[in-house]
């Protein structure tokens, strides 16, 4: 029933993931990378803020948590790398070079962790990246020049796997949605001070129809979809956890269908399966490891 759960939590975070490159993507018209991300990662803070309020947690964070400052230094190091890569290169780029990250949490793992690999498991990897892969075909423009964008991004996948396995770890440890909360809270509220020099310069008043879009891509794809994202990490395996993430991709279309119309091609599906095969993969290895 845990497991099923943690499936459930991460689909769900999953779904809200899936707008956020197109969220902004649409922002960086307006306004510059590194601030979407300031201003994202305040949004996300105020609403964990509000949120342990409501439920009556007290604010405790984890300062001596060795994973806590591993979580906090990759989110950092992601939101630049994403962020400014987007304003280069286009969301379906992005989205397949973010998602390269399964391939970088397998190697990390194996190679800083001493954790053992199984063939079922690079196959699992491997399905998923491939998935991803075909996902994002129709939306590659190999006549564009993106290859700076195209490099940060591949950064904001490698730092996206630093968090991932800190992150799952954490969580793995944890013992209540409190715990979990103040875990999240306090990435979001320490890297958007961390950044917000970054931003002092080049800072603009963002114009009133980027209101919606911030307050959306900081409520929504950020604080309630890492939030679930750790629920379903607290229940999971890291490999699994990981690869959920990869279904982001699948709900980028899927949202695209839903709010703009766009027609879900054949190779989309094609993706969604790969990445769908490679979850369950990851699943039917833990249970014959019995994990």
């Amino acid at each position: 029933m845990s497991a099923t759960r943690g499936l459930l939590f991460g689909v769900i975070a999953a779904f809200l993931w899936g707008t956020h490159s197109v969220l902004v993507q649409y922002l960086t018209g307006s306004l510059g990378g590194l601030q979407i991300a300031v201003l994202r990662l305040y949004i996300a803070a105020v609403t964990l803020f509000l949120m342990l309020r409501v439920l009556g947690h007290p604010i405790a964070l984890e300062w001596r948590d060795r994973n806590f400052w591993f979580a906090t230094s990759a989110t950092a190091v992601n939101f630049v790398f994403f962020h400014l890569g987007l304003e280069r290169t286009d969301a379906g780029s992005a989205m397949v070079l973010e998602n390269t990250a399964p391939f970088f949490v397998l190697l990390f793992l194996y190679l800083f962790a001493g954790v053992p690999v199984t063939l079922r498991e690079v196959a699992a990897t491997a399905l998923a990246i491939g998935g991803v892969a075909l996902t994002v075909i129709p939306d590659l423009d190999a006549s564009d020049s993106r290859f700076t964008g195209d490099m940060l991004e591949i950064g904001a996948g490698i730092s996206w796997a630093v968090f991932l396995i800190a992150a799952s770890r954490a969580m793995q440890a944890s013992r209540s949605t409190g715990e979990r909360l103040n875990f999240l809270f306090g990435i979001f509220a320490v890297t958007a001070v961390l950044l917000t020099p970054l931003t002092v310069t080049s800072f603009k008043m963002p114009p009133a129809e980027d209101f919606l879009p911030l307050l959306f891509l900081g409520v929504f794809a950020s604080a309630l979809a890492y939030y679930f994202w750790f629920e379903a990490a607290a229940r999971l395996s890291t490999l699994t956890a990981t690869l959920l993430f990869a279904l982001s991709v699948v709900f980028t279309f899927v949202n695209a269908a839903i709010f703009l119309g766009d027609r879900i091609t054949p190779l989309e599906v094609a993706g969604a399966t790969l990445i769908v095969l490679g979850i369950f993969l990851t699943k039917s290895a833990e249970v014959q490891k019995g994990t």
